[in-house]
């Protein structure tokens, strides 16, 4: 019973990766779009750190967890993608928000009390997948 579980839980979190993915992900712009409809259309075409950190620990997991070469393909990517359009390489920290073509609107980064919580504990959840 509780290998049945585990199996659906991963065969779960796989068919949700590949929804966001298929739904929510900008083909020509990467990153995700921050919101869609309940009838799966874009509403918010603005980019959000914590959904790119959320992909990112997501696509770790599920890639350590199925062997699958496509999740760290994907986590590859994503990871590239933060790194370029929401990563602060020279003062720390992640910008907020990014619009479709992914230019900021300020300099504004997470306020407090989240500050970075979504990247630091997405790369807490992806640390032990990259062993």
């Amino acid at each position: 019973m509780y290998r049945y579980r585990k199996r659906r839980m991963l065969e779960a979190a796989e068919e949700h990766f590949h929804k966001g993915w298929e739904y929510g992900h900008d083909d020509q712009y990467g990153g995700f779009y921050f919101a869609l409809s309940p009838d799966k259309e874009v509403i918010d075409t603005d980019k959000n750190y914590w959904v790119i950190a959320e992909a990112i620990a997501a696509s770790a997991l599920l890639g350590a967890k199925t062997g699958k070469k496509a999740y760290w393909s994907h986590y590859e990517e994503l990871f590239a993608y933060a790194s370029t359009h929401f990563i602060d390489h020279k003062h720390g920290g992640w910008h907020k928000l990014v619009n479709r073509e992914n230019e900021r609107y300020s300099g504004e980064k997470s306020t407090a009390p989240k500050t970075d919580y979504h990247p630091s504990a997405a790369c807490y959840q992806a640390i032990p997948a990259l062993q």
